[in-house]
């Protein structure tokens, strides 16, 4: 439950492994790749790899081929036996299965375009049945020329006017809008006739010059070369697919290497060139070392050296869970990944969103209803909230059996629930209350309790990280530091005692220590930070994502830190600057602990809304009153379970994350075999 430690490793090796290489390290899963240094700078001959192109094109002809030879090709069949590794050896081989099936290929779309035109014959030709006269001695004709086709019904009266013309019309076959016919004429008049049938709407049918005999035996004819035809088709058919069967496996198997080093190829413009010599760098996590170092040795000429982040290192984040806490990496990635040198929030995010909404939205029977739901989401979904609804529906569960809530009854479970324990309630009442709106002090009060509680762990935290960090601007003067940590726990301690044990601590030197102290303290921060800085102790100013309740006070110190001339103020610009940022400081701790009071809120609120829905089912009856329950519930779980939602992750960002919240990290990023990163 932390940040996963990793290490950087360094990689150099002669220039002809460099593709296997980059293969492997997308192949391992476990590889984050450095952007290149410059070189620019030097006087290194350095270069970079960008050669990509070659195998893009190979793998769209591999693609191509395997689409002619119908094979379905495997994208993550396993390679390893495939021993091409340059491009002249893909290219033999894909030249060789191409020309093994070029040649069946176009004979069969040779064969596919005649039988497509000799079916139009043939439907032509089953017109003209009526026909006796043998086609070949038509088609022989030397100095008459025949045209077959077909004319409208109405136009054949109109041939009549023009008998004077050198034409024979024979028709032979009527149908209802159109008669199949035949005219002939002298060569010397075929242009004219020609043009005088298209005038009168002819439609002419061209017959192949190889027809012989009558009609019905020119139709048996072209059935014989169709059936030849196709019988030889069906023989490369079969040609083909013994060369897809012989070669599909090997096909896919060099397609997946093809497209592995295409997409290598995207990683080239990190590796540098020296020589005969590539070199590139990254991060493994440290306990993926041994089985990289596997990976990558089998290579051979291929040296490593790994070392540990260096504590300034900007090293790459990758953030580490069990699965109870993994769904909410989610939020923590919203917000931004903490620092390398920093700690992963997540745990305190599963647990603090897990507790705030199962106060915020206790019911058993609609928190089990979203627990479902989640579990139904997970199975049939990737949604990243899925997981989460199940947690917090279990939460909203246990924390609707401390109400004593059922889908809004607050009578199912009454004994059950928290407010009617006396230990609790004789603090503040005579007697038990009867429902949640009698007990809504002792909620309220619960939810400041919580507020407080989350508010001093959250600033431990931040002391731990920033001191870790070496920010002790943040950790020691900070209003979410040691000074800031003591004059809060201290107000509060002290107002705790007075009004709940009527106890009063708060005596002169209590305050002097514990509540003016840390506040001078945190007045005269900068001046303080001036004498450790001259002591030799270091401070580094670090940026908290989302914003924190010291933005005031970080700007003078970055402003004393931005030029090692530090800019001088005068002392009564300085008291005011102070006076006023002690007042923003202040004035924060309040706003802040009384945010907490939305939990009690929207406990009250969700009894509010089941009674609404229950006043409502009570002007029904029967299957009435149920089905306004059944609406209620839904709209309750849905409506309110959302917004609920939506103020836990604002309690989480502004008033948890603000306090201890380093972020700044880079992503860990592991390059994969088909993109640049996953």
């Amino acid at each position: 439950m932390a940040i996963e430690k990793v290490s950087l490793v360094e990689i150099e090796g002669s220039l002809r492994k460099i593709n296997k290489t980059l293969i492997k390290c997308c192949e391992s899963g476990c590889f984050h790749m450095n952007p290149p240094p410059d070189t620019s700078k030097t006087e290194l001959e350095a270069k970079n790899l960008r050669d990509k192109g070659v195998f893009e094109r190979m793998v769209k002809r591999t693609k191509a081929l395997a689409d002619s030879l119908g094979v379905k090709l495997d994208e993550n069949v396993q390679y390893d036996d495939i021993e091409y590794s340059v491009s002249i050896d893909f290219k033999n081989y894909l030249d060789e299965i191409d020309g093994m099936q070029r040649e069946l290929s176009e004979e069969k779309m040779k064969l596919n375009s005649s039988l497509r035109s000799e079916g139009a014959i043939y439907r032509n030709l089953t017109q003209l049945t009526g026909f006796d006269a043998d086609f070949a001695e038509l088609l022989a004709c030397r100095f008459v020329k025949s045209r077959f086709g077909r004319i409208p019904n109405s136009s054949i009266k109109r041939l009549s006017f023009y008998s004077s013309k050198m034409f024979f019309f024979y028709p032979f076959n009527q149908e209802k809008n159109y008669t199949w016919c035949l005219y002939l004429t002298p060569v010397t008049e075929a242009d004219s006739i020609d043009y005088l049938f298209s005038a009168v709407g002819f439609e002419r049918t061209k017959l192949p010059e190889y027809l012989k005999g009558s009609s019905e035996e020119a139709i048996q004819k072209l059935l014989e070369q169709m059936e030849a035809e196709n019988k030889r088709i069906t023989e490369i058919d079969t040609q083909l697919k013994g060369i897809a069967d012989k070669e599909s496996v090997k096909l896919s198997k060099v397609y997946a290497k093809l497209k592995a080093i295409d997409n290598s190829y995207e990683l080239r413009t990190s590796v540098i060139v020296l020589g005969s010599r590539f070199h590139f760098s990254g991060y493994v996590p440290t306990k993926e070392i041994p089985r990289f170092k596997a990976l990558i040795g089998d290579i051979g000429d291929v040296d490593m050296t790994f070392r540990d982040t260096l504590p300034d290192e900007q090293a790459p984040v990758r953030l580490k869970n069990n699965r109870l806490f993994r769904p909410f990496e989610m939020f923590v990635k919203m917000y931004g990944l903490p620092a390398a040198n920093g700690i992963d929030p997540t745990p305190l995010v599963a647990v603090t969103y897990m507790l705030l909404y199962g106060m915020m939205f206790g019911d058993v029977g609609q928190g089990l209803c979203i627990m479902i739901l989640g579990i139904i989401l997970s199975k049939l979904t990737k949604n990243g909230l899925a997981p989460i609804m199940t947690r917090i529906g279990l939460s909203s569960a246990v924390f609707g059996l401390l109400y004593g809530s059922v889908f809004g009854d607050e009578e199912l479970l009454k004994n059950f629930a928290i407010f009617r324990m006396k230990p609790l309630w004789s603090m503040m009442y005579k007697s038990a209350p009867e429902n949640v709106f009698e007990a809504s002090n002792l909620f309220l009060i619960m939810a400041l309790v919580v507020g407080v509680c989350l508010i001093l762990l959250t600033m431990i935290v931040n002391i731990v990280v920033s001191l870790r960090m070496k920010d002790y601007d943040s950790g020691i003067f900070g209003a979410s530091g040691i000074c800031g940590f003591v004059f809060y726990a201290s107000l509060l301690a002290g107002l705790g005692c007075n009004i709940v044990l009527h106890v009063d601590i708060m005596n002169p030197l209590y305050i002097i220590c514990l509540i003016v102290l840390p506040l001078a303290l945190i007045f005269f921060k900068h001046p303080l930070l001036d004498l450790m800085a001259s002591k030799g102790m270091k401070t580094v100013s670090t940026v908290n994502n989302g914003g924190n309740i010291d933005t005031g006070l970080k700007k003078k110190l970055d402003s004393l830190n931005d030029s090692p001339a530090k800019k001088k103020t005068s002392v009564g610009m300085f008291i005011i600057e102070g006076i006023i940022d002690l007042f923003e400081t202040c004035l924060t701790y309040i706003t802040n602990t009384m945010s907490y009071l939305r939990i009690g809120g929207f406990v009250l609120s969700h009894a509010g809304l089941m009674m609404v829905f229950s006043i409502i089912a009570g002007m029904f009856s029967g299957v009435g009153s149920i089905i306004v329950l059944v609406i209620g519930n839904i709209f309750v779980t849905g409506f309110e379970g959302f917004i609920v939602g939506i103020q836990v992750l604002r309690l989480e960002f502004y008033e948890l994350f603000s306090r201890f919240f380093k972020g700044g990290g880079i992503p860990f990023r592991s390059v994969s075999i088909n993109s640049k990163a996953a």
